[in-house]
Parts: C-alpha cells; structure tokens; sequence
C-alpha cells in the first residue's frame, strides 16, 4: 500500500502514512500561466494499491483529486480518501434549473478511473448524499465519524469531566454531540436554532436540561463555515452563566471572519480535525483512516 497526499491533505496523508507504516509518495502541484492545474505522482505505483488523500474545499482542490486519481490509473487498486467532502451541502434542487453538485461530483470521481475500489468519507452533513455515490460502478463508500478522536482530544485537556457539558448548536448537531459526549459520561444538550439569511442565525433562548451555570462548555458541530451560529450560541450560553466556552468540530472551514467572530463573542479555544488543515486542526484522524485501510495491508483479508 502507497499514500499519495493530495495538495489539500499533505499533512494528513504523511500522518497516515506513518500510522500504517507505509510508503508516502510525493507530487509535484503547480499552476500553468493561463491557470490550469498541474498535477504529477512521482515514484512508481504501478500493480500498487494506491491511497489518494484529498480533501475537496475548492474547485482546484476536486481536479487535483480527478488528477491524482487519473495519474494512479496503472495501480492494482485504488482508494479515495476524501476528508472533508465538499459541496455535500447542495443536495436538492430548490429552484428549476439548479445543478444537485454533489451528484455532479460524485459521478465525476466514481467514473474517473477503472481501478477505484473504494471511497472514505468523514461526517458528510447528511448520510443521504452518499446515495449519489451509487452510480452502476462497483465503487464501495464508506463514512467514517470523528467524534471518537474529538471526544478524546476533550478528555485528554485535563478538565474534569463532572464540569464538562457538551453542546449541540441546533437540532441537527444533536447525534454528534451525543457522540462526543457519551464515551466519557459527559452531559449534553443542544440548542435551537432559526437562519434568518445565508450567514446569519437566531438562537432561541432555550431552558436546558442540565444547570451550566460555570461550566466548561464545548459547542461542538460537523462543519463551521462562517461562524455565525457558533457566535450567536456563544452568546447565549455566556448570558445563562456558562464558565469557559470551547468550540469543536469536524471541518473547520472558517470562512470571512469566523475566526475573530467568534472569539469576540467569547470563545476560549477553537479545536478542529485535520480534514481541513489550519493553525486550529489539534486532532487528528489519521488513525481513525488508518485503522480502516489496515485490514487492506494484509492481502488474505476479506471483509465479506
């Protein structure tokens, strides 16, 4: 087994690599002068299975996986590993005429080279778009959940778990912050939540199950963009006497201002996965990925 890091995963996909053991194999990335992207495996893959580590953030960041994916075309196999899936969140079609992106995308990377066997994904904002995956290809898609790694980032902070409550922002942040909550016993609520525009949020005052009055609260959510949610529970939580805020999740895109947006509203610390790489990806889900690839390093295996 090889590791191919992406331009997008270069850090994660080292990581990986060392979890298992195996080969890292460098690229080249550049960009020609009219702007189309450059992309080149150097070292040989052939008759290799290949694992091709690439987040999906930007336009650029989805042809360099198509590209990847292409130039390992004379491996045995072939194995996406897409961190953080862009453009999951444009499921539907609300207006006529509107492109479903993530089908588009979908079939783009499924039909992109013969030997592609398999796909992992991490905390898609809904499990239903993974349906789009399922094109006529024999391409196997899996979703992997970073709650274990975060719940264990929070534990290992020193902070006594009596004092922890975490928080789900809205409704549908509700199963992951059960998730980081129940392997360490620690309390968990969530708020609710109305989006008023695009980037803007109305966190309704809630009576919550649990007293948090100074505790240490984590606000924890799958994807933060611009922030705006995160600062509006932040606030709330800060007028019902809550102790230190943490915010955590899975992709930290923050887009704009959201860093500085949320810390004005009173955020002690930002703690993101390394599915997005920034200065704030403290956990890593390197040995979650890892511990999936594994059984393929051995060649007797069967998952059948």
């Amino acid at each position: 087994m090889k590791i191919v890091p992406g331009v997008a995963s270069q850090a994660l996909g080292a990581r990986i690599a060392a979890e298992l053991g195996c080969e890292l194999v460098s690229c080249e990335f550049k960009r020609f002068p009219d702007g189309e992207s450059y992309t080149r495996i150097i070292g040989d893959v052939e008759g290799e299975h290949v694992v091709v580590v690439q987040s999906i953030r930007s336009d650029t960041d989805l042809i360099v996986l198509l590209q990847l994916l292409d130039a390992a075309e004379g491996a045995s196999k072939i194995t996406a590993v897409i961190p953080y899936l862009g453009y999951a969140r444009q499921d539907k079609r609300f207006k006529p005429g509107e492109a479903v992106s993530i089908r588009a995308i979908a079939r783009s990377i499924c039909f992109s080279t013969p030997a592609l066997d398999s796909i992992y994904v991490v905390n898609v904002h809904d499990h239903a778009e993974l349906r789009y995956f399922q094109v006529g290809v024999d391409v196997h898609v899996h979703e992997l959940d970073a709650s274990p790694p975060i719940s264990d980032y929070i534990m290992k902070m020193g902070i006594a778990p009596a004092s922890i409550v975490v928080i789900g922002p809205d409704e549908g942040a509700e199963e992951l912050a059960r998730a980081v909550a129940t392997p360490y016993g620690f309390d968990y609520d969530v708020l609710e939540k109305k989006r008023l525009t695009g980037d803007e949020v109305e966190i309704k005052p809630k009576e919550l199950s649990i007293d948090i009055e100074g505790k240490n609260i984590f606000i924890v959510d799958d994807i933060i963009s611009t922030g705006g949610t995160i600062a509006e529970a932040t606030k709330l939580l800060r007028e019902q006497n809550a102790g230190d805020i943490y915010v955590a999740c899975v992709h930290g895109l923050f887009v704009q201002n959201a860093v500085l947006r949320m810390l004005h509203a009173g955020v002690k610390e930002l703690i993101s996965t390394d599915t997005v790489e920034s200065l704030f990806s403290r956990v890593s889900i390197a040995k979650l990925v890892a511990k999936e690839l594994e059984p393929g390093l051995n060649p007797g295996f069967s998952d059948s």
